[in-house]
C-alpha cells in the first residue's frame, strides 16, 4: 500500500512538473525569440566590421566618440533624476488618494490618465505647454511679470523640461500599484499605532515605508530600465538637440543604426545599453532586497 501511494505520488508530482513547464513555454519560447537571440545577434554584430571580419574596433571607437559620451551622459543624469522623482510623485499621489473618502474612482481615473496616454501624444502636448512664443508656461510666466525661456530651445532647460515629461506620464500607472499596497496593508496596525500615540511621520517611517519596498523595487527596476529605453519623448519633443543636449543613449542607437547607417556601431552602443540595464538591475536588487518585509 504505501508503494503503491509512493508509486502515485511520484507520477502526480511527474505530471505537475510537465504541467508547469508546458505552461511556461510559451513565455520562455518569446523571450528567447525575442530577447535572448536578438541581443546574441547584435553582441556578434557588434564585433564584426563591414567586411564581417572579427574585431573590437566598434568598442574602441566609442572611446574617441563625443556624441556617445553626451548621450550616456545625458542617461545617467536622466535616470538619477527620474526614477527617484517618479517614486516620490507615484507614492505621495497614493497616500493622497488612499486617504480620499468620496469620488474614489475619479481620483484615480486622474491618477491613470497620463499613463494611459500615448507617450507620443504626451510630448505633443507638452511641447504645446513649452512653445516659446505662445506655450501655456511662458503665457504664465509673461502674465506674471517673470522672463520667459525657450525651454526646449536651450540646453541648460531642454532635458529638465523632457524630465518632467517623463515623471509626469509615467508616474499615474505606478501609483496604481503603490496604492494597491498600501491598501492591502493590515488596518490595525494603524489602529495600534494610534493607541500607542506614534505620530503619522514615525508610523510611515516604521511601517508603512518598510512594508512598502516590494513595491518600490518593483517601481525602481521597471522605472529605470524606461528611463534607459527612454526614445519617444526625444523623437517628438527633442530630436536630440539642441547640441545633443538631450540624446539618449536609445536616440543614439537609431541615429548610428538608421540614420547614419552603421549597424556595427549601433549594435556595439546596445550591447553598452543593455549590460548597464542589467548591472543597474542587479545591485538595484541586491541593495533593496535586504530591507524587504514580505509579511
Amino acid at each position: 500500500m504505501a508503494e503503491g501511494a509512493q508509486m502515485t505520488g511520484d507520477r502526480r508530482g511527474r505530471a505537475d512538473a510537465l504541467f508547469s513547464y508546458a505552461a511556461l513555454a510559451p513565455a520562455f519560447i518569446i523571450l528567447l525569440g525575442f530577447t535572448v537571440l536578438p541581443f546574441l545577434m547584435s553582441a556578434y554584430t557588434s564585433l564584426t566590421s563591414r567586411g564581417g571580419e572579427l574585431t573590437t574596433a566598434n568598442f574602441q571607437r566609442m572611446l574617441d566618440d563625443g556624441v556617445f559620451h553626451q548621450a550616456l551622459t545625458n542617461n545617467l543624469v536622466y535616470t538619477a533624476v527620474t526614477v527617484p522623482s517618479t517614486i516620490l510623485v507615484s507614492l505621495g499621489l497614493a497616500i493622497l488618494g488612499a486617504k480620499v473618502v468620496r469620488a474614489k474612482a475619479l481620483a484615480r481615473v486622474a491618477y491613470l490618465a497620463p499613463a494611459v496616454l500615448p507617450i507620443v501624444a504626451a510630448g505633443s502636448i507638452w511641447v504645446y505647454f513649452y512653445q516659446p512664443n505662445f506655450g501655456v508656461l511662458n503665457g504664465i510666466a509673461g502674465f506674471l511679470g517673470l522672463p520667459t525661456l525657450n525651454w526646449l530651445g536651450s540646453s541648460a532647460t531642454a532635458l529638465p523640461a523632457m524630465m518632467v515629461v517623463a515623471v509626469w506620464q509615467q508616474a499615474g500607472l505606478f501609483v496604481l500599484f503603490y496604492l494597491a499596497a498600501l491598501l492591502a496593508q493590515d488596518p490595525q496596525l494603524r489602529e495600534a499605532a494610534r493607541v500607542e500615540g506614534t505620530s503619522a511621520w514615525t508610523f510611515f517611517r516604521r511601517v508603512t515605508w518598510p512594508l512598502l519596498m516590494p513595491t518600490t523595487l518593483f517601481v525602481g527596476v521597471v522605472a529605470t530600465a524606461n528611463s534607459f529605453k527612454q526614445v519617444d519623448l526625444v523623437f517628438v519633443m527633442t530630436q536630440g538637440g539642441p547640441h545633443d543636449s538631450t540624446n539618449l543613449l536609445l536616440y543614439y542607437v537609431w541615429q548610428t543604426g538608421f540614420g547614419q547607417f552603421r549597424p556595427e556601431y549601433s549594435a556595439a552602443i546596445t550591447v553598452v545599453l543593455v549590460t548597464i540595464l542589467l548591472l543597474v538591475a542587479v545591485i538595484q536588487i541586491r541593495l533593496l532586497d535586504r530591507r524587504i518585509h514580505y509579511r
